[in-house]
């Protein structure tokens, strides 16, 4: 059971590195191509549109996998067929539903919401992708309760390299238009992505079928689709509401720059240098923690089932002692490099300075990422949601206050990014010990060992990078983090 999980992990994580290079290349592409003013329309729309997905199908793939984990373990593959079946079909209608109001609401969203009229154009493109991603979320859920990430995972890949090929295309079609026609396109392409993706997974899932059949009794269709909803309703509300939280923090970032004295079109240059540029760079290596979360949950939901709790304990030490492995050494060649990073990649060193001091919070950030993951695998959803909420009011607090001080000005972002993901740490973790009351959080060696590494790592890269390019810098500390962290993980074993 320890080394499926794991090579699950290993599978989905070289998968996500790829599609997250993928992903990756396709904003260094698209920054380029339409620059830092392009950037921060591109984001003003991005929230709006994860937060419409939360509205289509928000909490699908999570709910799909747990349902498809336990009737696997009971063998009712009957009553998991029947739960597609009538999750498709809602799907389907309520995603076309929503879809239709948003399209006749754009032109009132554009201009009093997002307050940039700018921005209809992009709304109008990413319509199509809210109803096929609700579908799409369905069959995901199905292979991850299963714990087959292959397909997944080559799946993945390949919408994004669809994805990337056409904003090629299309920003080659669309050179020379206004901004808001090439941000549109950005659009356009994560819809023929989304499609792609939606045909092959559903190619995949009849082949899943014939090596499946049906098993078991089924509870009718109403009771099946109340058994989700019951599971996906917190979950979408909590999606809904932490992007309509970010939502408001992309509007209210160009707002609270501009009462600091920034006028505003350099206010939505420095969002699309802050959240379409500095974030993806420190976010990046997240993949990992990604790939831990999505084979996490399901898979703490079995040990649940088969109330395996000395499995769960070890399961979710594990999880966090990678994911701090992972932020301590990132933390450390970001602290180093930033400048570096950031003229590699978008030829402009002032995006270095806001990776540099996001880079300080990356610990913390990652970590209570993971830790709302171990509460959604324990089954903790309104507590998830509740916490959810309390650190977004945190963050719009802070970045109000903070954002129109000008000697802070858009760095008062950084400083919110450490402190209301701590807060959201703490409230997280006290929900984990109550809820696992034989969790047994080892110190030592999920936060110790990884900071000191993470120290020493940072002192030696400090001498290396005036040795080394960027790219072989970055490869060098990763590789020497992880050989000091195995090994001193094997030495602590064999003890």
């Amino acid at each position: 059971m320890r080394s499926k999980f794991f090579i699950n992990t290993f599978i989905l994580t070289l998968s996500n590195i790829l599609t997250g290079s993928l992903a990756f290349l396709f904003t260094v592409i698209l920054s380029r191509e339409i620059g830092s003013k392009g950037m921060g329309l591109y984001q003003l729309v991005s929230p709006l549109y994860t937060m419409f997905l939360f509205f289509t199908g928000g909490g699908v793939t999570v709910s799909i996998s747990k349902i498809s984990a336990e009737k696997k373990a009971l063998g009712k593959t009957r009553e998991l067929y029947n739960t597609i079946k009538v999750t498709c079909i809602f799907e389907i209608i309520w995603s076309v539903f929503i879809t239709t109001i948003l399209i006749i609401l754009s032109s009132f969203v554009s201009k009093n919401i997002l307050s940039d009229d700018r921005t209809q154009l992009s709304i109008l493109c990413f319509c199509p992708a809210l109803i096929i991603v609700s579908i799409s979320s369905v069959f995901k859920g199905v292979f991850y309760g299963y714990q087959r990430v292959v397909e997944p995972a080559i799946i993945d890949v390949l919408e994004k390299a669809i994805r990337i090929l056409s904003i090629y295309l299309l920003i080659q079609i669309f050179k020379g238009y206004d901004l808001n026609i090439k941000s549109a396109a950005a659009y356009i392409s994560l819809s023929i992505g989304e499609l792609s993706s939606l045909l092959f997974l559903i190619l995949c899932f009849i082949n899943f079928k014939r090596q499946n059949p049906p098993m078991g009794k089924s509870d009718n269709s109403l009771q099946l689709l109340f058994n989700l909803l019951k599971l996906s309703i917190p979950l979408a509300l909590n999606g809904i509401l932490s992007t309509m939280f970010s939502s408001i923090i992309a509007i209210l970032i160009p707002k609270r720059l501009h009462i600091a004295g920034i006028p505003y079109e350099e206010s939505i240059s420095m969002l699309g240098k802050l959240q379409g540029m500095a974030m993806n760079v420190v976010f990046f290596p997240a993949i990992i923690i990604s790939s831990l979360s999505t084979i996490l949950i399901p898979s703490l939901s079995e040990g649940i089932a088969f109330k395996s709790y000395k499995t769960l304990n070890h399961r979710i030490n594990s999880t966090i002692k990678f994911t701090m492995a992972v932020a301590f050494a990132s933390c450390a060649i970001f602290l180093n490099s930033s400048r570096e990073i950031s003229m590699l990649i978008y030829k402009d060193t002032s995006v270095g300075s806001l990776i540099y001091y996001l880079s300080f919070g990356l610990p913390i950030v990652y970590f209570e990422i993971l830790s709302f993951s171990i509460l959604n695998g324990l089954g903790r959803q309104f507590n998830l949601l509740i916490n959810s909420i309390l650190v977004s009011i945190i963050d719009i607090t802070l970045i109000y206050f903070l954002m129109a001080i000008q000697s802070i000005n858009i760095y008062g972002y950084c400083i919110n990014f450490a402190l209301s993901a701590l807060i959201g740490l703490i409230l997280n973790m006290k929900c984990i010990y109550k809820t696992l009351q034989s969790f047994n959080f080892d110190l030592y060696k999920n936060i110790v060992i990884p900071l000191l590494i993470g120290i020493l790592i940072y002192i030696l890269g400090s001498i290396l990078k005036t040795l080394l390019s960027v790219q072989l810098f970055i490869l060098i500390c990763y590789m020497l983090y992880g050989i000091i962290f195995i090994t001193i993980q094997k030495l602590s074993f064999s003890k």
